[in-house]
């Protein structure tokens, strides 16, 4: 193997590796903002996923998940320590986690914080846009490693000043982003 064919190939797999952590800033953006149209480009739809409180098809966890979320105030993924290892159109990886949500319980308000794993099976697939194929999501297993939730004393999204708040749907900024500083960061 030459020089150059060395390194188009190590080009070709950080490009790959870079898709794969992709889908999972994409999952994160697509649950926070309840995209189910954009959830259901990460996974494909023979996939499967296992959040333990679900387990089983990709296309239901998906319609479970938006109608899960959709009952909360707000929820917000962080997502870390990507670690993938390819094997031609196959791939597995863990990333690290971590979810702020809010939500009522008998009208009280609560926060929970908690934080662990996305342990992934991906795989890349022919596609008529990507001349290489297209990666996504073929499994997915959830884990929770630690979490804490309490009851909130003083709700600042009821009075929130200058701050922006987010919206759970494509009225949100992130959809809106070749406008801002046009007037539109104003709402």
């Amino acid at each position: 193997m030459s020089g150059t064919d060395k390194i188009d190939l190590r080009l070709s797999r950080q490009e790959a590796r870079q898709e794969i952590v992709d889908l999972s800033f994409r999952y994160s953006r697509a649950c926070d903002r309840l995209d189910k149209e954009l959830l259901e480009s990460v996974y494909w739809p023979d996939g499967s996923d296992d959040h333990g409180v679900f387990k089983g098809s990709a296309p239901d966890y998906i319609d479970w998940v938006m109608g899960f979320l959709a009952q909360w105030t707000s929820s917000h993924h962080t997502n870390s320590n990507h670690l993938v290892e390819i094997d031609g159109d196959d791939a597995t990886g863990e990333c690290h986690w971590i979810g702020f949500y809010r939500y009522e319980v008998d009208g009280q308000p609560m926060d929970q914080l908690s934080a662990g794993r996305y342990l992934d099976r991906y795989q890349r697939r022919p596609s008529n846009s990507e001349e290489e194929g297209e990666w996504r999501i073929l499994h997915r297993t959830c884990t929770t490693e630690w979490s804490r939730v309490e009851a909130v004393d003083t709700d600042w999204r009821a009075s929130p000043g200058p701050s922006i708040i987010g919206a759970r749907d494509r009225s949100d900024l992130v959809y809106h982003l070749s406008g801002l500083g046009a007037g539109l960061g104003a709402r």
